[in-house]
């Protein structure tokens, strides 16, 4: 059992003296390496650093640079009002914004009778109506939320639009007041 062990011992003896008087693989200091560079290597380098000095003062100035002409015009088939930042221009969009409600009441036929007294006063007054704030006909419906039935005239994505308009409906409505609602406007 001991002569077992003793050859595996020799071995791994043999190798740690092996490796530790073998050449050294630390990184050379240049600075030492060219103190005592051979003649020959000093050559070498300084021819290499001569032709590096050609290239260090090369001159591109004598040589001009001229941007490649377009061969052909590109047309873009992409539509004029994407290219200019107006995607959502002309599209319906439905969002919280406002009305004006002129009418409430639990009952829905009274609600009804009124949209349709909207409706007419509007036919009369619309050519006196502000045209920043009502572009087209406003819609003139009947929202219901339990337990009441509104009556509401406009679909306006801003507040101040939907104020503008108040001041107008208030001179035939006097009780007229902004309300919340979703609306369907186009942009």
């Amino acid at each position: 059992m001991a002569l077992a062990r003793f050859p595996i011992a020799a071995v791994v003896l043999a190798l740690l003296f092996g490796a530790c008087s073998g050449p050294s693989q630390s990184q050379p200091n240049t600075e030492r390496d060219d103190e005592t560079a051979s003649p020959a290597r000093t050559d070498d380098a300084a021819a290499a650093r001569a032709s590096v000095a050609e290239f260090e003062s090369f001159d591109p100035s004598a040589y001009s640079v001229a941007p490649a002409e377009r061969a052909e015009e590109v047309i873009h088939q992409v539509p004029l009002q994407l290219l200019s930042g107006r995607a959502d221009e002309g599209v319906k969009q439905t969002i919280e914004g406002f009305r004006v409600q002129v009418f409430s009441a639990q009952d829905q036929t009274a609600a009804q009778d009124v949209r349709e007294k909207v409706r007419q006063w509007w036919e009369q007054v619309k050519d006196d109506a502000p045209s920043s704030v009502f572009r087209s006909p406003p819609p003139i419906v009947v929202e219901y939320s339990q337990p009441y039935y509104r009556v509401r005239i406009g679909a306006f994505a801003e507040r101040g639009e939907a104020e503008e308009a108040l001041k107008f409906v208030q001179d035939e409505y006097s009780g007229a007041f902004i309300a919340r609602s979703t609306v369907t406007v186009i942009r």
